[in-house]
């Protein structure tokens, strides 16, 4: 099948914005057989994994999975493990397969709930649990990053902490506290690097006890 012109331009357009310090593995068509339809050849997201097999775009605001094996923080399958982070999530994490998040670890993904449109990109907040619909598939996803990445992505905080010197390195997230979900957060955060397999584990334990609270509910973090 012959890839399409637009597509292509977007592509190479989404190309120009990659960390070209971060050299992802090869592409794995087996690997990319776990997004399910999105990853049959002749898809958008089969092409743009052929062509960068994950990347860190955006200073790093925005990181692409792999259709690789590992590592364990970049490849689709392994970031997708259900006895990986997910399992901190307990069913809030269910039906999604995650392929993209930003510095802050929220997740990009498309949805196998019943109901939801399979070729919808979703975002999954991580320190709530909450999801919804931002784009109603891959191409529109990319068109709004590339229109305007510094209004869907941390890019402002990532490029105030180069100026400090500090440079947030792959397999690493951003982590606010306290949590920018929390009403303790308008007053300001500290913001600092942490392992992602460890910092979605903590967000989805804190997902998981703030779920069914009402708005303005006070918690005591208990972090296992």
């Amino acid at each position: 099948m012959t890839p399409s012109p637009v597509l292509e331009a977007r592509l190479a357009a989404l190309a120009a914005e990659r960390d070209p310090e971060f050299d992802p593995p090869p592409f794995d068509a087996a690997v990319a057989e776990v997004l399910g339809p999105a990853g049959a050849p002749g898809t958008p997201h089969r092409r743009l994994l052929e062509r960068m097999n994950g990347a860190y775009l955006f200073g790093r605001a925005l990181h692409l999975f792999g259709a690789c094996e590992g590592p364990p923080w970049h490849g689709l399958r392994a970031w997708n493990d259900p006895a990986g982070w997910r399992a901190s999530f307990g069913p809030l994490a269910d039906g999604y397969v995650f392929f993209a998040e930003d510095a802050f670890g929220d997740q990009y993904a498309y949805s196998r709930r019943p109901g939801d449109a399979a070729a919808a990109v979703v975002r999954f907040e991580t320190e709530t649990g909450h999801a919804s619909t931002v784009a109603p598939h891959l191409e529109a996803w990319l068109d709004a990053l590339l229109a305007d990445p510094a209004a869907v992505l941390p890019v402002d905080v990532l490029a105030a902490q180069a100026a400090e010197g500090k440079r947030l390195q792959p397999g690493w997230q951003l982590v606010a506290w306290p949590p920018l979900a929390s009403v303790e957060a308008r007053d300001g955060v500290t913001v600092g690097h942490a392992d992602a397999l460890e910092a979605m584990r903590f967000r989805g334990q804190l997902a998981r006890q703030i779920a069914a609270l009402p708005n303005g509910s006070q918690i005591e973090l208990v972090i296992e």
